[in-house]
């Protein structure tokens, strides 16, 4: 019965969505590791789904890995560099070649470097995994030691609230889950979406 229901399930999505092949993945949206099903027609991602034989999320996902097509195939999603051609906060912008971006940014470095000296550059990166090393390399040719990660702008302050809050940083019981949460002033589901999945704690 339960092979059958599977078996319809799959057709229903199939379509639904459309797609050709699922392939399994892991979403790098955050330090998570959830394991994800990336259902693809073509060359287009047309659906991610939780896997549910992955340890680490149990087939669930926070709404910004269930956005991930989105931010692949939205028709805004800027793929070329542009310029601000008006005054600050006039959305005014024109399309610039790679070199020409380049460029003008290695301009803006080394002008600063010379005039405020190399620690005057600040770099900073998000959760990105393969490009560290080479943000590590980039700030010591400049000569800067002001490297700033995920954990400067996510992990630290959020463990520096959680120790004035609560007096610490509370670990989840996953296995004796709560009945009831109740929480003030911030909505976790959304402010927090890698660490709260909704459908784990439905």
């Amino acid at each position: 019965m339960m092979l059958e229901s599977t078996h319809l399930k799959a057709k229903v999505e199939k379509g639904l969505y459309g797609y050709d092949r699922v392939v399994k993945s892991v979403c790098r949206m955050c330090h998570g590791g959830c394991g994800v099903l990336v259902y693809v027609k073509g060359e287009r991602v047309v659906r991610i789904a939780g896997d549910p034989d992955c340890p680490i999320n149990r087939g669930s996902l926070c709404s910004k890995a269930l956005a991930a097509p989105q931010l692949v195939h939205h028709p805004k999603r800027l793929t070329y560099p542009v310029k601000r051609v008006g005054p600050k906060g006039s959305g005014k912008w024109q399309r610039i070649s790679w070199d020409e971006a380049l460029d003008l940014i290695a301009e803006r470095i080394l002008t600063y470097k010379g005039k405020f000296g190399a620690e005057s550059i600040v770099l900073g990166y998000g959760t990105g995994r393969e490009n560290e090393a080479v943000i590590y390399r980039f700030a010591n040719t400049l000569g800067t030691p002001n490297v700033l990660t995920a954990g400067h702008f996510c992990y630290g302050p959020r463990i520096a609230a959680s120790i004035i809050t609560c007096g610490g940083l509370p670990v989840v019981d996953y296995e004796n889950r709560p009945r009831c949460i109740m929480v003030w002033g911030n909505n976790i589901v959304i402010s927090n979406p890698d660490e709260y999945k909704g459908v784990a704690f439905s």
